[in-house]
């Protein structure tokens, strides 16, 4: 398992509750946030936004990344999804796989934290829950341009 610092895990777990407070989910009515730490020890939080035309929204995950992405960075050491439920949720597919290429952009596993709203922690990794994912790499394509 990736090794996550005490101090990183609580900033993730507050940004991502930030994100969660400024979730856009009028269809739904099911706000989530998001966090992701950078290889650079940057936070960069996220947050779903929905719309009412079904398939247009964003997951919390992968706007967090976005957001990342946004500021110039693209190498990721972990991610927090956290949602109002008691108990942790995970990342759906389609945020595993967009996880997933970043992995491979950075050349190493992504720790995945699933935190609920009491406190419960749930910990795993990109590699672990999408094992043999398809991505940048099957397509031969030079990442390097996306320095770590």
């Amino acid at each position: 398992m990736l090794k996550i610092a005490k101090e990183e895990l609580e900033k993730l777990i507050e940004k991502a509750k930030e994100g969660l407070k400024n979730a856009y989910a009028p269809r739904s009515n099911f706000p989530t946030g998001a966090a992701v730490l950078t290889d650079k020890g940057n936070v960069y939080q996220g947050c779903n936004v929905e719309s009412v035309i079904s398939g247009m929204g964003t997951c919390a995950e992968r706007c967090a990344i976005d957001n990342a992405i946004a500021n110039g960075e693209y190498c990721f050491k972990a991610i927090i999804v956290i949602t109002k439920l008691e108990n942790p949720v995970k990342p759906c597919g389609m945020c595993l796989h967009y996880i997933n290429e970043f992995a491979q952009v950075a050349n190493h596993d992504i720790a995945i934290i699933m935190a609920g709203s009491g406190g419960k922690i749930s910990k795993s990794s990109v590699f672990k829950m999408l094992p043999e994912a398809f991505g940048p790499r099957d397509l031969g394509l030079n990442l390097k341009k996306y320095k770590c």
